[in-house]
């Protein structure tokens, strides 16, 4: 035999026995593949139990057991965090959610609760509550009756504007003795002030701004003087005028006027 037909036939027995190392390191993977995949889901991994932790004030063990746990899908070894922490989420009255292995068997859940800081509706949707980050969201309304949270409503996504005006106005607020009770941003930017006494205040499209806040904190402080003046408690007040403000006297009805809605220009003009 030539010494190119023993190098070929070399070859040929190499390439052969390449071949069936890797079918065998091949069959070798797929069997531990097999067996690995059998012990995991063998019921040695299920999970025993959920520990639950953090801020669990207005959080319902039974809420989770009924509406959390029968959503987890895997044990153990194979349950996906981030989808069991999307799955606690959605839960009422939960904001953030941090879900971690706990051996044995076990799952530590920590939850951190909603801080509900207003009630908020958005046109044509039903009521939510709002948090702290001016995000509404959904729980049981009358867990929060005695709360005396104000009312909050513009259009959507605009939680956190609306929030933010709420807390600016509060020291002018306060300064009379006054708190809000509801703040609407209306669809052409107008807004509109409702105190707990029952004032209401049209603050027009920049209420931030400066010569509104200081047509606001100049009627605050005549209020006083114009209801002795008048003999009436004022009622309303549009503060949407360049250079002062006109009011409306409670249970005066001006001719041809609907008495909630038409202010008497009975204010102070700067």
């Amino acid at each position: 035999m030539s010494s190119t037909a023993q190098r070929e036939l070399a070859l040929d027995i190499r390439l052969m026995q390449g071949t069936s190392r890797a079918l065998f390191w091949l069959v070798a993977l797929g069997c531990l593949f097999v067996a690995g995949h059998w012990l995991m889901q063998r019921s040695w991994w299920d999970i025993r139990a959920v520990r639950l932790q953090g801020d669990l004030q207005r959080i319902s063990p039974v809420t989770v057991r009924a509406d959390a746990l029968p959503q987890l899908r895997g044990n153990f070894l194979t349950i996906n965090l981030a989808q069991a922490q999307r799955v606690f989420e959605q839960l009422p009255w939960v904001r953030t959610a941090v879900v971690q292995r706990l051996w044995p068997m076990e799952l530590a859940v920590t939850l951190q609760a909603q801080q509900p800081v207003a009630l908020w509706r958005e046109p044509g949707g039903a009521a939510q509550l709002l948090n702290t980050e001016g995000q509404p969201f959904n729980a049981n309304l009358g867990e929060v009756q005695g709360l005396g949270l104000p009312q909050l409503s513009g259009p959507a996504g605009s939680g956190m504007q609306v929030l933010q005006m709420s807390q600016s106005l509060l020291p002018l607020l306060q300064g009379a003795h006054q708190s809000v009770a509801a703040l609407a941003l209306g669809s052409g930017g107008n807004w509109s002030l409702q105190t707990r006494t029952g004032l209401h205040i049209d603050m027009g499209s920049v209420p931030d701004s400066a010569a509104t806040q200081q047509r606001l904190k100049q009627f605050l402080e005549l209020m006083p003087q114009l209801e002795a003046r008048y003999g009436r408690a004022i009622d309303g007040v549009d503060l949407r005028y360049p250079n002062g403000f006109a009011v409306h006297l409670q249970g005066v009805e001006l001719p041809g006027m609907n008495n909630t809605t038409k202010p008497q220009s009975a204010g102070r003009k700067d």
